[in-house]
């Protein structure tokens, strides 16, 4: 999954990176939010920004932590 490449997004990114409609991505964006795969950044209704938590801890973790 590209969020291991770039792990943040918006619903319009996460509609491009599955070739799939706005409406399809955003509930699949809200599912993985409440499986808290994704964390919503914004908390606005709308331009809701994600960040995959756990891939960016990894991400940043120091090497010697690996």
């Amino acid at each position: 999954m590209r969020l291991f490449e770039d792990p943040y997004l918006d619903v319009n990114t996460a509609a491009d990176w599955l070739d799939v409609e706005y409406s399809t991505a955003n509930r699949l964006n809200g599912q993985l939010e409440n499986d808290g795969i994704l964390e919503e950044l914004t908390g606005k209704g709308r331009n809701r920004f994600y960040r995959a938590s756990e891939v960016f801890q990894i991400i940043n973790r120091p090497i010697d932590q690996l």
